[in-house]
């Protein structure tokens, strides 16, 4: 017996264009009243601004990651800019500049990490850039120590890095009042102290995820939500 599946298929999609269509506190933060607002909505005219000069005396390493629907690359910096040795620094390559462009950057310097930003000829082409400082550690997954560990170890591994995440991420929640919330395993970077996972820190400040916070909720409100949709 052969089913048409092209009905379920157009009733599946449009179900998950109502979820995705839904307020955010429904979609992903169960309603919280200490999160306030999508971070791409806090973009002020000046914050506009902040691709419209031209980057030079800059000189491209090499080519670190390709992952992420909204870039065109991280890259490596060579010699020194603005004061950083190029090994604290990498340049990500934007597709466009919107308000998530201009969101990101704002939140880049909210945590302290941002460098500067602007069009930068990159393999001929004028493209939109931020220049950030380089999160210390490596993916999870990159690290030696879980390569060559068993399954069981692995696992341990893996719940000490979300739990880690999600410390953190109540940390900068409270201290900046940005709430990260991709909070895949991928998007941290991780130190070890042998087989143990030591600190980790969030990267990819990309505004989709992004909320503004009231920063009197507690760092155990914070855990309580985010410890259910870290992974």
């Amino acid at each position: 017996m052969r089913f048409n599946l092209r009905p379920l298929v157009v009733v599946f999609g449009s179900m998950m264009v109502a979820v995705w269509s839904l307020p955010f506190h429904a979609r992903n933060l169960q309603g919280e009243k200490w999160i306030l607002q999508e971070y791409e909505k806090t973009v002020t005219e000046a914050d506009r601004k902040v691709f419209k000069a031209k980057i030079k005396d800059v000189e491209l390493g090499s080519l670190l990651s390709t992952e992420g629907l909204h870039n065109n690359g991280i890259y490596s910096i060579k010699g020194k800019y603005k004061n950083h040795d190029g090994d604290d620094i990498v340049m990500k390559v934007l597709k466009i500049v919107d308000d998530e462009a201009y969101a990101e950057v704002k939140a880049l310097k909210g945590v302290g990490e941002y460098v500067d930003s602007g069009m930068f000829a990159v393999k001929g082409k004028e493209e939109p850039v931020i220049i950030m400082l380089k999160v210390l550690g490596s993916v999870l997954s990159d690290t030696p120590e879980y390569k060559k560990a068993k399954t069981d170890d692995k696992e341990k591994m893996k719940e000490e890095a979300i739990d880690l995440m999600c410390k953190e991420v109540a940390q900068v929640g409270k201290s900046k009042g940005i709430l990260h919330n991709d909070n895949r395993i991928e998007n941290i970077h991780v130190m070890m102290s042998g087989n143990k996972v030591d600190s980790a820190r969030l990267t990819d400040w990309g505004a989709y995820e992004l909320y503004t916070m009231d920063k009197s909720a507690s760092e155990a409100e914070i855990v309580s939500v985010f410890s259910k949709g870290c992974f």
